[in-house]
């Protein structure tokens, strides 16, 4: 890679990488939480088809990931390897936003298959070549810290406006105080500031942020490049903690509308949650960035993760012991534990994409290619994988359980069985992602030797090429 990887970023190039998530986030958010809601209890259609098309086109999705990995890593255009994917994903997001949050007439099973597929599809053309190239932007061990952590805050910026946009679109709309956060003048709200707000984030990172020209390397086949891959001890414990986060956080964003509404029964106060869980990650975040250069990456993602699952299984508790006797206490309850969740929320994606940028570097280093964005598909095709697998499980289950979404009188066993899936079912699986994570072995030291052999291979290279 180019010197220029080296220096540190300013503040401006930071902020510019860094807030093309926002759109992202504006419209990744209602994915998980208002599209089983808005297209069952205000469209109409069946939660357990909606659980799975949202599977079925999470696994489509899954195909082209690798693909468009290898793709952009193979990929030499005057604007650079990345730039091309992140325009071409830009122009399918902005049109399928629009489609699926903003339907026309009535909706059926295909057309929700449809349209979830193609914004799926832009997210991937984004995502990969976009976190490719934060990646590549520095091949420094704390600065990758900085550069995740700036995405990460633009993240949760966006996830605040999609929680409040919701909001206050439903309130202005016709049905005023009692319409849902999931209603058509909601959803549709989101869908238009999507595509207004991409197009503008994208010129900005266009303009204000350098593509590091691509490393000497001799491109390996897929077949190897796999088997290369698997041997990756570092990242077959990344893979293993994606999996079981994956699964874990799409079983719990799945069904969290629903656990708020007719458990908790938190009515309004549901979003003031998600609101505060997104906000105290804007606050929390920085602090993370600092963390994981103090005591390393993993073992900040550690200590966070058992903080904030620390807090999160006093949920029972408040459910089935402080509910019954004090139901005016069941806000003030969640509240406190989700902004503990929330101050902690930062640290995983983070610190997990620093981590990532640093797998590359000892695969880069075994293959011989570098082929970042390859890694980055790999590990969002497993990501993608067991989301699909988690929301595809979760809904079915609660449907087949008996729950009814347009419901308030659901039986005991309906009721527990979404608690377990909210809270239970996760609970569990993010312990043992845990404890996983925190036995990582790339450490700063490790990090600063791989890189060193790695600029001796390039010089080595370099000094072989013919002269032009």
């Amino acid at each position: 890679m180019d010197s220029a990887a080296r220096r540190r970023l300013g503040t401006w190039e930071l902020f510019a990488y860094g807030q093309l998530v926002v759109p992202m986030a504006v419209i990744g958010l209602p994915l998980a939480i208002y599209i089983p809601p808005f297209y069952s209890g205000t469209l109409g259609l069946n939660l357990a088809d909606i659980g799975f098309i949202l599977m079925l086109a999470r696994l489509g999705d899954v195909i082209i990931d690798p693909f468009v990995g290898r793709w952009s890593d193979r990929t030499h255009t005057r604007w650079g390897r990345r730039r091309p994917w992140v325009v071409g994903g830009s122009l399918v997001m902005m049109v399928s936003a629009i489609m699926l949050f903003v339907p026309q007439g009535g909706v059926t099973n295909l057309y929700l298959l449809f349209w979830i597929s193609a914004i799926y599809l832009g997210y991937t053309l984004i995502e990969i070549p976009y976190g490719a190239w934060g990646a590549e932007l520095s091949d420094d061990y704390h600065e990758r810290n900085r550069i995740t952590g700036s995405r990460q805050i633009f993240l949760l910026i966006g996830l605040l406006v999609a929680i409040t946009v919701p909001i206050v679109a439903s309130k202005a709309g016709d049905a005023g105080a009692s319409a849902s956060a999931a209603s058509r003048p909601a959803m549709a709200a989101l869908g238009w500031l999507t595509a207004g707000m991409l197009p503008i984030c994208l010129l900005v990172l266009l303009r204000s942020v350098r593509e590091p020209a691509a490393s000497l390397s001799t491109p390996i086949s897929f077949v190897a490049g796999m088997r290369v891959a698997m041997r990756n001890g570092p990242l077959r414990i990344v893979l293993v903690t994606v999996i079981l986060g994956s699964l874990a956080g799409s079983i719990n964003a799945g069904v969290a509308v629903l656990f708020f509404e007719h458990v908790a029964r938190l009515g309004a106060n549901s979003s003031i949650l998600i609101f505060a869980l997104f906000a105290a990650g804007v606050v929390g975040s920085p602090f993370w960035v600092n963390v994981g250069g103090r005591i390393g990456k993993h073992k900040g993602i550690g200590v966070a993760g058992f903080a904030s699952l620390f807090a999160f299984a006093f949920v029972p508790v408040v459910i089935y012991w402080v509910e019954p006797t004090h139901p005016e206490a069941v806000f003030p309850a969640l509240l406190v534990i989700t902004i503990i969740q929330g101050l902690t929320i930062g640290a995983a994606p983070i610190l997990g994409q620093s981590i990532l940028a640093d797998v590359v570097d000892l695969d880069t280093l075994k293959s011989g290619e570098q082929r970042t964005a390859f890694m980055f598909a790999f590990l969002a095709m497993v990501r993608k994988i067991f989301e699909a697998a988690g929301v595809g499980i979760a809904l079915p289950v609660l449907a087949w359980i008996g729950f009814d979404p347009q419901s308030s009188s659901n039986s005991g066993v309906a009721l527990f069985t979404l608690t377990s899936l909210y809270c239970l079912v996760p609970l569990s699986l993010w312990i043992v992602s845990t404890i996983i994570i925190w036995n990582y072995p790339i450490t700063h030291e490790r990090q600063v030797r791989l890189r060193a052999a790695l600029d001796r291979r390039t010089a080595r290279r370099a000094a072989m090429k013919p002269a032009d």
